[in-house]
């Protein structure tokens, strides 16, 4: 059975239908739809998107005087110019040219003053405003092939676009526009960050309200931008040792999938459970392994558990460092670091506990404060994969020395046993955060990678690994289906960078039984799972 693993491959409309809510994402939603301007930080796979598309939604449901406004950055790591403040220039473009297309789309009209704010070429006319708006995205979005300079001079200063949108807000009678921006920024490119934080503030208004996604651990906010004053803070994470998390996540899977698979989990629902907690939270990595599964049986789940959580999930973490050369010293060195050392001790430790009759187990570990800038580099970059997860910092260990306490996915664990699902239920019971491996400030595996500037991703070795990653055939995109491959295949399309050149239009003119609907589908399902590649 196919699942859907990523929201652009939701219609709108369906958002809702698929939607399973707890108390968190309800606390979560309600500051999305709030005046506040929010960030919303989780790891790949972990609902991010989806949670916004239903606070999106949910503003203009509750209010007929708000507009919300929904831009994807996705496509961020293809701007490549020589103008210093290019992504900021880029993001403003693309914002802009999305909330003109929700005017239109709302029948809200723009003023000619309104529009003459918007572009510095003096256009007055709504549709102008927005052809040139368009014309200077594209120019970036195609800046990676070296055609073109940008003509960033029509753009608006950021002082007459927040004039213009509340010239529009009044004319229309609207009370604030909501701007929900997902994908922030280009999560190997910090400048890309600091770029998108200046805009985030910039845009403050009575109205306008900002939100956004972004990843744990690899995001670099700038020298003034403050997340804890400038914004409301949320994180989602889902803990696999609160409550409703088994309920939590068998709701997620009975929205998607058929009546003879959801029997065939009621009936196995324990050895299901295992499953669930190997996804340690992760809703996407939950539906790839179910997806993958021969039947709900031990043997298959067993099987499943080890070949993702000891094998694929460590596969891709390492292909970010063959991508982008400039961090492969720590993305190597991170991955032996947790399965030669944490993991092993973590495993010891178990295993101790165990021999001596004792009712714990632990899937967590503690790194020191002052241990080298490197490892908790390498170790922010493995959070960003969602191998592990930080808990909490400054907390005392042995000799009231503090650190911070890590979680290792809970299937990265487990996958070591002969049987998961026979041993998963003890071990789930018996596991204490209070217990774990420490590793000191000066650890001998720290040793190896102390010299963090040495590791650092330059402009110059991101442009060749995005020309190299453009290259690559389309097999590499691990979440489109064998059937969406053969079909771009036998219409021609072999490379990332062809499918990336293809439109709409392109596929149902090339793909034989692939209408308009199925079309964009594929189309959004395919740039998504392209984009998140090439961004890491």
């Amino acid at each position: 059975m196919t699942f859907y693993l990523r929201t652009e491959g939701i219609k709108q409309e369906d958002i809702a239908k698929l939607s399973v809510l707890n108390s968190a994402d309800a606390s979560i939603i309600a500051s999305l739809t709030s005046p506040e301007p929010c960030l919303l930080e989780g790891a790949r796979g972990t609902g991010k998107s989806f949670l916004m598309r239903i606070a999106e939604a949910k503003v203009e449901t509750d209010n007929a005087a708000a507009l919300s406004v929904f831009v994807s950055f996705n496509i961020s790591s293809l701007v490549a110019t020589d103008d210093r403040l290019q992504f900021y220039h880029w993001m403003l473009a693309k914002t802009l040219k999305a909330l003109i297309n929700k005017l239109r789309k709302r029948g809200l009209s723009v003023s000619p003053f309104a529009a003459s704010l918007l572009s510095n070429d003096e256009f007055s006319e709504q549709a102008d405003v927005e052809r040139d708006l368009r014309h200077i995205v594209k120019q970036f979005e195609e800046s990676y092939r070296g055609q073109s300079q940008v003509a960033i001079s029509s753009l608006p200063d950021i002082e007459d676009v927040k004039e213009a949108i509340e010239s529009i807000c009044v004319e229309n009678n609207l009370e604030r526009v909501y701007f929900f921006f997902d994908e922030a920024a280009h999560v190997f490119r910090p400048d890309q960050q600091r770029q998108f934080f200046s805009l985030y503030k910039d845009l403050r208004s009575p109205f306008i309200t900002c939100n956004a996604a972004i990843y744990p651990g690899v995001t670099f906010f700038g020298d003034s931008f403050e997340p804890n004053h400038d914004c409301i803070y949320k994180r989602l994470e889902r803990n696999i040792t609160d409550s409703d998390y088994l309920q939590y996540f068998k709701d997620i899977v009975d929205k998607q999938c058929d009546e003879n698979l959801r029997a065939n989990i009621d009936a196995q629902r324990d050895i299901f459970n295992t499953l669930v907690l190997a996804s340690g939270g992760n809703p996407r990595n939950l539906l790839r392994t179910l997806q993958d599964l021969d039947k709900i049986n031990s043997s298959s789940i067993n099987k499943q558990i080890k070949t993702f959580y000891r094998g694929l999930i460590w596969q891709e973490h390492t292909e970010r460092g063959e991508k982008y050369r400039g961090h492969q010293a720590l993305i190597d060195w991170g991955r032996d670091f947790l399965e030669k050392q944490v993991i092993p001790a973590i495993e010891h430790f178990n295993n101790s506990r165990k021999d001596k009759g004792v009712d714990e187990s632990t899937i967590y570990f503690w790194i020191h404060k002052d241990c080298p800038a490197s490892v908790k580099e390498a170790l922010r970059l493995l959070t960003y994969t969602g191998i592990i997860r930080k808990v909490d910092a400054s907390i005392r260990a042995t000799r009231s020395e503090l650190g911070a306490r890590y979680e290792v996915k809970y299937g990265c664990v487990i996958a070591s046993e002969s049987s998961p699902t026979i041993e998963s239920p003890t071990f789930f019971k018996n596991l204490s955060l209070k217990k774990f491996p420490e590793f000191g400030r000066n650890h001998p595996a720290y040793a190896e990678i102390k010299d963090i500037k040495s590791h650092q991703l330059t402009e110059e070795q991101y442009v060749r690994s995005l020309a190299h990653m453009l290259a690559k055939p389309i097999d590499v995109l691990n979440l489109l289906t064998e059937w969406q491959k053969s079909k771009l295949r036998a219409a021609g399309i072999n490379s990332i960078e062809e499918l990336h050149l293809k439109t709409e239009e392109d596929l149902i003119d090339k793909i034989y039984q692939v209408g308009p609907a199925r079309a964009r589908i594929m189309k959004n399902a395919a740039n998504a799972e392209l984009l998140e590649y090439l961004s890491g």
